[in-house]
């Protein structure tokens, strides 16, 4: 019955938490403050331009809780130079967006054994997808996914930022499964988190495996269809999982 194994991103095929993402976003952020400095802008203190940063991110990520409708960072940029009275006809937000994200993505690495795993899906004959929540732009990810080698495997990357809503709604995984041409009963979704990862696609009649991640927070009662500990024991853990 199985036709496709789909994958979250982060902390399963990529890792983006070497640094907690409170140290990221001061990564980040102190980066793009440096790009619009080089740029001869007039700005407030750091401390002062951290804040305000913060708090249009923090008032936008508040609304997501709601119904999980994603938001761009882009979308965040925007008011936040009109508050700093910095254009954003020019291209600088699209190059404060680059210079915020830029450590976040030199710091990624590849999860182990994640290309051999994907290889050796596509040779077994099944399809591979990604559905992955993030707030930027998609292409940024598609380049990682190049980079580490992962994206000719792929026959659909799906991320938040672009199709609107992010996981666990389920209109997001019907989308994978309808670009993939399968059921939902078809499908295995393998992820480091049990309310985006298990219950969205179980509630669906996807299989769900959990990718581990040492210190994620696993005390929710959602049981996954198998656990592992790394992407070596993948396929065992789809071989053992029973099907009606």
């Amino acid at each position: 019955m199985l036709k496709a194994v789909i994958f979250d991103m982060g902390s399963t095929l990529i890792e983006f938490e070497n640094h907690s993402w409170d140290v990221l976003g001061k990564m980040g952020t102190a980066s793009g403050y440096e790009f619009l400095k080089r740029q001869n802008i007039s700005l407030p203190e750091y401390n002062v331009f951290e804040a305000m940063l913060v708090r249009k991110l923090e008032q936008r990520l508040s609304s997501i809780k709601e119904n999980l409708k994603e938001i761009k960072f882009e979308e965040v940029v925007f008011p936040f130079f009109e508050e700093l009275k910095i254009s954003t006809e020019d291209g600088k937000s699209s190059n404060f967006l680059y210079e915020y994200y830029k450590p976040i993505t030199q710091q990624a690495t590849l999860i182990e054994d994640a290309v051999e795993i994907l290889s050796s899906l596509k040779e077994e004959g099944l399809k591979v997808g990604l559905i992955s929540n993030t707030i930027f732009p998609g292409d940024y990810h598609r380049d990682e996914l190049k980079r580490f080698g992962l994206y000719p495997f792929l026959e659909i990357s799906l991320f938040s930022c672009e199709f609107g809503y992010r996981k666990p709604h389920p209109e997001i995984y019907l989308e994978c499964l309808k670009k993939l041409k399968i059921e939902a009963e078809e499908a295995v979704f393998v992820g480091d988190r049990l309310i985006e990862d298990v219950a969205g696609p179980k509630s669906l009649g996807m299989k769900a495996i959990l990718k581990y991640k040492e210190g994620r927070d696993y005390s929710l009662p959602i049981q996954p269809d198998a656990k592992v500990h790394s992407l070596t024991q993948l396929p065992q853990a789809i071989r053992n999982l029973k099907w009606d």
